[in-house]
């Protein structure tokens, strides 16, 4: 799926639509937005118009895609589909504020209800880390509970506190997003730890 932003000299539409394909160097192919999605998408749509193409991008970046250019055309046989020039520069946005670094730290998460799941962080930035649980059926009351993230083993853990944020389902459990209440030296520190160089983060961000 992608975002399409028809501009027009006063004012522009926006609409979801389908990536069909491309010709490199030569165009780009998208669904012809339906009635549904755009009503009189033709009047927004004339041969040269200006369009903003927008995709995430598949995977746990969070990053997005973006390019200007013109409509070449609409082709109406065997199906309505549209006609955009190939891009010559290509935008990427990052949907996150913070770089993350892939993990694979065992860790427990304790939920304010009192359950105790066992699991691994698959990510960690300097405000949090994506928890991944597998065997767990019910996800739905997990967004927006308090709960602890505790590192390593009982001689010597760390634990810290946070809320859960974003849940995703997926073929084993679900991947939970948790932001920690942690300060920044804290997260650096904890990084170190396990051998995670806070050093590979944006500038920005080792303040």
């Amino acid at each position: 799926m992608v975002d399409l932003e028809i501009l027009t000299p006063t004012s522009s539409k926006r609409v979801k639509t389908e990536f069909v394909g491309l010709l490199e160097n030569q165009f780009i192919i998208l669904n012809y937005p339906s009635t549904a999605r755009l009503a009189k998408a033709a009047d927004y749509l004339p041969d040269g118009a200006t369009v903003v193409v927008r995709a995430l991008i598949e995977g746990d970046g969070g990053q997005i895609i973006a390019f200007r250019q013109l409509l070449l055309t609409i082709s109406f046989r065997p199906s309505r589909l549209l006609f955009i020039a190939y891009p010559k520069q290509v935008q990427l946005f990052s949907l996150r504020s913070q770089t993350r670094v892939p993990t694979l730290l065992p860790a427990k998460l304790k939920l304010s209800n009192g359950l105790e799941l066992t699991g691994l962080i698959k990510d960690i930035s300097l405000t949090g880390v994506m928890f991944e649980i597998s065997n767990i059926d019910k996800i739905d009351n997990l967004k927006d509970m308090k709960c602890s993230v505790i590192i390593g083993n009982n001689k010597k853990a760390n634990n810290f506190e946070g809320a859960i944020r974003s849940v995703k389902p997926y073929s084993l459990g679900a991947r939970c997003g948790i932001k920690l209440s942690a300060n920044k030296d804290q997260m650096k520190n904890l990084m170190r730890e396990y051998f995670i160089e806070p050093s590979v983060l944006p500038s920005e961000t080792r303040k």
